[in-house]
């Protein structure tokens, strides 16, 4: 799931963090917050983040922002068609893109460091002086329908966005960031033009940048580049996260060779004093999970769980099966073990040692860094990622046990599949955690 792959990106690269020699360091310049992290790798990664997410858009325009951004790196800036600014990025091996999130969207460029003056040039281009050029817009629109489609015919994404249909109804998180079809197709070029500009906003954005450069062209460039953009006044949102205590589920029928079923649980936010053992518990969950469903029962090929860090923060258990019922039922007892007396402190040491090690191996790109530092940015501080190796080794047993009493009180469930079999779980949907 992708917001599982960015939760995975916020630990793993903050992993990475501890290993570096080099320092993160934060500045202004020109009224824009810069947030950069030296490497010794030949590669730099650079992000133009905007803060809100969901919560910059009403649901009537749900998409808008990830259209929006998505133009500006695809339609043509002033200086660059369409055609030319591909060209260019292909010429210089430019990766240049962007996505739209819950809580923020963000326009990335990564490069080799000997092509950083033509990658910049690019990606100044695109956050200044996007145009929306009418065909290109249609293309992309084309583009991004397609897309739309194959994910709601996608299984995995389809139970993704049940659940969070099922649990955010009602809140901002209810109204999917990449929108439909049928808002995307009456979406205008002057709409995007118009909702870029609204958040095109020193207070409202921020930059992070992570590769082999110094300090110096760096603070020269965001100044050349972007000294000129608007301050507006901004906000950032916050939110109060629904209480799930109850056991609702939230079913759509599909004909599958297999079912997808997902059960997601309140969570602390990442400045919480319960957020590491929060973390580290749903971690030891994920390998209990895997352990029984698959290992011991083989009731499914695809089971774990996994905390997602938002404004609004959650943490899922995730199975398919063909036997939804006896997976349900072992989900939730083993929930409920991990809550009361499923690890030792030994076995604690070794989730540590694993969850730091595997996560460090894995990430370790300049675009990991990045990610890293800007989510936990938009969620509190940049410097939670910095903190969090350190954070990992305190952690004991007892605070994991508090923790996850403390904020799994019930459970809500999406199920996509064969509606006999998902009517026959129904009572195992309604297995209380204790």
């Amino acid at each position: 799931m992708k917001k599982i792959f960015i939760t995975i990106l916020i630990i793993g690269c903050a992993i990475t963090a501890a290993f570096s020699q080099s320092t993160t360091t934060a500045f202004d310049v020109d009224g824009i917050k810069v947030i950069f992290k030296p490497t010794v790798k030949e590669i730099v990664n650079v992000r133009m983040y905007y803060r809100g997410g969901v919560s910059n858009y009403p649901a009537s325009q749900a998409g808008i922002e990830s259209f929006a951004l998505e133009a500006t790196t695809e339609c043509g800036t002033k200086k660059y068609t369409g055609d030319v600014f591909r060209d260019r990025a292909d010429k210089y091996s430019i990766d240049i893109g962007s996505e739209a999130e819950y809580d923020f969207g963000d326009i990335e460029m990564d490069c080799a460091t000997k092509y950083f003056n033509q990658g910049w040039d690019l990606f100044a281009e695109a956050v200044n002086n996007p145009v929306f050029d009418n065909n290109e817009v249609e293309l992309l629109r084309n583009k991004i329908i397609g897309k739309i489609r194959q994910e709601q015919s996608d299984p995995d994404k389809r139970s993704e966005q049940l659940i969070l249909k099922n649990a955010f109804e009602g809140t901002p998180y209810a109204t999917e960031p990449n929108g439909t079809d049928a808002i995307i197709s009456r979406l205008t070029p002057a709409d995007l033009k118009a909702y870029y500009q609204g958040i095109l906003n020193k207070n409202q954005l921020f930059i992070v940048v992570a590769g082999k450069i110094s300090k110096e062209d760096l603070i020269a460039k965001v100044r050349t580049s972007f000294a000129g953009l608007p301050s507006k006044p901004y906000t950032q949102p916050t939110y109060k996260e629904p209480i799930w205590n109850d056991y609702k589920v939230l079913t759509e029928s599909r004909e599958l060779s297999t079912n997808y079923i997902n059960g997601i649980m309140n969570a602390p936010p990442v400045n919480s004093p319960d957020y590491v053992a929060y973390r580290i518990g749903i971690s030891g969950l994920g390998g209990s999970l895997f352990n029984s469903l698959r290992t011991k029962l083989n009731l499914s090929y695809d089971p774990g769980a996994s905390s997602v860090m938002q404004q609004m923060p959650y943490a899922l258990m995730f199975v398919s099966t063909t036997k939804p019922r006896e997976a349900v039922e072992v989900m939730t007892a083993e929930l409920n073990k991990v809550k009361n007396n499923g690890l030792t402190d030994e076995g604690l040491v070794h989730l540590k040692n694993e969850y730091i090690t595997n996560n460090y191996m894995k990430e370790q790109s300049t675009a990991a860094i990045t990610a890293t530092l800007g989510i936990a940015e938009v969620l509190g501080g940049w410097q939670l990622a910095d903190q969090l190796p350190a954070l990992i080794n305190k952690v004991t047993v007892d605070q994991i046990y508090t923790a996850m009493n403390k904020y799994i009180v019930g459970l809500r469930w999406s199920y996509l599949g064969d509606p006999a079999l998902g009517n026959a779980a129904g009572e195992a949907f309604k297995m209380r955690v204790k």
